[in-house]
């Protein structure tokens, strides 16, 4: 397969962008990648991607949004590696793990991007909420090293962007909360620290235009 079909719309602090480069990477995929033509949910975009958002992907002109549906077209068409295992009960729970982060977890995360350079305190319940998140998902990971067993999974390309923002609100609003478990799996694969350090400088870089003072 000619990897260079493939066209990535993403923007820099995305955390569901930052989650499909991972998966691209991982598969071993080249790709060109251009920021939301006319701006992020503008109507030009809307015009090539219906719903706005990021990212969207476009192969041999099928156009497909939303993070899990990008990724599992992948393993679909057999571009690369699987990132879901085969046997249908450990498939189904990377699926729901998967759904757990992008649904619960940043979310919660996202929450938090309102306090950033505010100076003011982040509130309890908000506080509690993403703790309960990150409690769930230890209780809901494998013995790893990845969430789903020995190789990394489709809910692994989720975590560790969330991660980075996780890092990034740590820095900022200093909440004290512990790293989600397993994320310090992205250590063992050397590939993605291109994706993951240049997710966190985007990351750094939005949070100083808040205006945070070290």
């Amino acid at each position: 397969m000619d990897a260079i079909e493939f066209r990535l719309y993403a923007t820099p602090v995305s955390v569901y962008s930052c989650k499909v480069r991972l998966a691209l990477v991982l598969k071993d995929l080249e790709w060109t990648e251009m920021a939301p033509w006319g701006g992020y949910g503008s109507a030009a975009y809307q015009a090539i991607v219906a719903q706005g958002t990021v990212p969207a992907l476009v192969h041999n002109g099928f156009i497909l949004a939303e993070s899990d549906a990008i990724i599992e077209y992948l393993d679909d068409i057999g571009a690369g590696r699987p990132l879901l295992p085969v046997d249908p009960r450990e498939r189904a729970r990377a699926r729901a793990l998967s759904r757990f982060i992008d649904t619960r977890l940043e979310p919660a995360a996202r929450a938090l991007f309102a306090h950033v350079g505010t100076g003011q305190r982040v509130p309890d319940d908000a506080k509690a909420l993403l703790a309960r998140y990150l409690t769930v998902l230890q209780e809901l990971a494998g013995p790893g090293p990845y969430l789903t067993g020995a190789t990394p999974a489709l809910p692994d390309c989720g975590l560790w962007a969330v991660a980075k923002v996780l890092e990034m609100l740590e820095h900022e609003l200093h909440l004290g909360l512990p790293a989600p478990a397993l994320a310090g799996s992205a250590t063992q694969v050397a590939c993605l620290e291109r994706v993951l350090t240049a997710h966190a400088i985007a990351l750094q870089d939005w949070a100083a235009k808040r205006g945070y003072k070290e």
